[in-house]
């Protein structure tokens, strides 16, 4: 019985393994939708916009993010690479291209909520 439950067991991970918060983070990004991208935060955040970094509620991420939003339209995402240190730890990052230039964002994402946000321009 214990075979056959650790047998499903995998299965099931292995079967729904994908993690829907990159996934849904992405989506959020390439639409440029702040509140889409929100939901997926952490009650706290470690943030950062270009050259401002700080602790943030996700209420006051929302207005950073919807800030630089208006100021800088999406025209595409591009994500670059993801990886998972554990089961709990997934970091991905990309390239962002606005009509005002171009930025690298870096998310970590632990336990299905995003723990760390980061735009920072893209010095290539």
């Amino acid at each position: 019985m214990k075979l056959f439950s650790g047998i499903l067991y995998l299965l099931i991970t292995l079967l729904f393994s994908g993690n829907p918060v990159s996934d849904d983070a992405i989506a959020a990004i390439k639409a440029g939708k702040a509140a889409d991208l929100v939901k997926l935060f952490d009650e706290r955040v470690n943030f950062k916009i270009i050259d401002q970094e700080d602790v943030l509620s996700k209420q006051q991420a929302e207005a950073n993010i919807k800030y630089f939003f208006e100021k800088h339209p999406v025209k595409s995402f591009t994500n670059t690479h993801v990886s998972s240190t554990s089961e709990v730890i997934q970091y991905l990052t990309g390239n962002l291209e606005t009509i005002n230039g171009k930025y690298r964002i870096s998310i970590l994402i632990r336990r299905n909520l995003i723990a760390q946000f980061r735009i920072e321009n893209d010095s290539q």
